[in-house]
């Protein structure tokens, strides 16, 4: 009896295990993966100790509950775009119901509430990320590409990276610089995850980037206006000196990537390397200190080696 249980309880957390995938795979390199590299930063400002890894822990549980609980909210708010967009996910592939899907939204958000109930230094990052996904999830203001890029998108990394480091250690200066900093990057540059999804969001009347100035248009803006100013915010927040090469090099791929408009699943690809980029910004930040662009030589210089 005891071993059917035990099966059974395996088998109900695998099953959950698969349904939070299905959920939220796709945003792992814009929310767990960066909040723990940035994390480090705020570990290499502790001496070494075990605390040290039971507060990440209970980092990747907030980050955890970050990420689902937004992509419980937008996924139950967006099931026509996703029809269109992204059929594989649970709800338009019928892995779950609406109905179970507000289930685990429900516990999901008392869970997320809970963690800053528990840890008060994070009640300010947990309270703006709820209002911030209740915005893009629940008004129409959420539908307009100012707010959902440059409004949220920025209130909603200030939220993850701030989190991120206060799960671990107080806040410095140099720490909430950057995190505006990065903050403002996203807002600016995050308009490049719209060219993908254009048929969806025109399905459900949002007036993103593309879809108000053309696809064509909103090319230009990004990669000669936007990813420039983006690099211009780096520059003013001290964090595009430590690796100035590194950083004008993959923001000039990316700008020639944008402009390259062959379908959907190309603009799907370059909307995942500026995820990396993200990750690599935070990278930077974090291990503020090392002579990156000699790192990023050797390793090119290694890779040279063993694909000659």
């Amino acid at each position: 009896m005891s071993s059917n249980l035990i099966k059974a309880a395996f088998d109900a957390l695998t099953h959950e295990f698969i349904i939070f995938l299905g959920f939220s795979w796709r945003d792992w390199s814009t929310t767990i993966i960066p909040g723990s590299i940035f994390s480090i930063g705020a570990m290499r400002t502790l001496p070494p100790s075990s605390a040290i890894l039971h507060s990440y822990l209970f980092l990747i549980l907030w980050l955890t509950l970050f990420v689902y609980w937004f992509n419980l909210s937008n996924q139950i708010a967006g099931v026509e775009e996703d029809l269109i967009n992204k059929p594989d996910r649970p709800i338009p592939s019928q892995k779950i119901t609406i109905f179970e899907a507000k289930l685990r939204w429900a516990l999901a958000l008392t869970a997320f509430i809970s963690l800053a109930v528990y840890k008060p230094t994070l009640r300010p990052e947990t309270i703006c990320w709820i209002f911030t996904v209740a915005l893009l999830c629940a008004t129409p203001l959420g539908k307009h590409w100012f707010v959902k890029n440059c409004v949220a998108m920025t209130a909603g990394t200030w939220a993850l990276l701030g989190a991120s480091w206060k799960a671990i250690a107080p806040l410095t200066p140099r720490a909430e610089l950057s995190i505006l900093t990065v903050s403002l990057w996203v807002g600016l540059a995050i308009h490049i995850q719209d060219l993908r999804d254009m048929k969806g969001d025109a399905a459900i009347g949002r007036r993103t980037l593309p879809l108000v100035v053309g696809s064509s248009g909103s090319r230009w803006i990004i990669t000669f206006f936007l990813i420039p100013v983006s690099l211009l915010v780096l520059w003013k927040g001290g964090i595009l000196s430590i690796a100035p090469v590194s950083l004008v090099a993959v923001h000039a791929f990316l700008g020639y990537r944008v402009m390259h408009d062959t379908g959907s699943y190309y603009d799907h690809k370059t909307f995942m390397i500026f995820t990396y980029i993200f990750c690599l910004v935070l990278a930077f930040t974090a291990l503020e200190g090392l002579d990156w662009n000699a790192i990023i030589a050797s390793v090119l210089a290694y890779a040279s080696s063993v694909f000659a």
